[in-house]
């Protein structure tokens, strides 16, 4: 998923321990840059030497290759500014057989 943080555009990934998609997390857990926490499974923790930690439910954000920030469920209105892919649904109307207008709230744009 696509963020801006601090003005530029980066990678996030919402902690939690659904199947990851990201291929950079994936990634950072293969080279044991991040790891679950053996006593606490809701705490990610930073490759060794670090004491930095994330909880389930803030965001990982990767604005380098290998250079990684959290920011908290607390802070994520204000750190982070989410880009969207859905295409809006739209409402149209489409003429049917007994000569009625009727909506079609089904139709996706795109």
């Amino acid at each position: 998923m696509q963020a801006k943080f601090k003005g530029q555009l980066v990678e996030v990934w919402k902690i939690c321990h659904q199947p990851i998609h990201e291929k950079w997390v994936q990634e950072a857990f293969d080279k044991s840059h991040i790891s679950w926490n053996e006593w606490n499974k809701n705490v990610l923790n930073f490759e060794a030497g670090s004491d930095d930690l994330a909880l389930v439910g803030d965001f990982l954000v990767q604005k380098e290759a290998g250079k990684f920030y959290v920011v908290s469920k607390e802070n994520i209105q204000r750190d982070l500014e989410f880009i969207t892919s859905e295409v809006p649904k739209i409402h149209l109307k489409t003429w049917n057989t007994n000569e009625q207008w009727k909506s079609d709230e089904s139709y996706k744009e795109g």
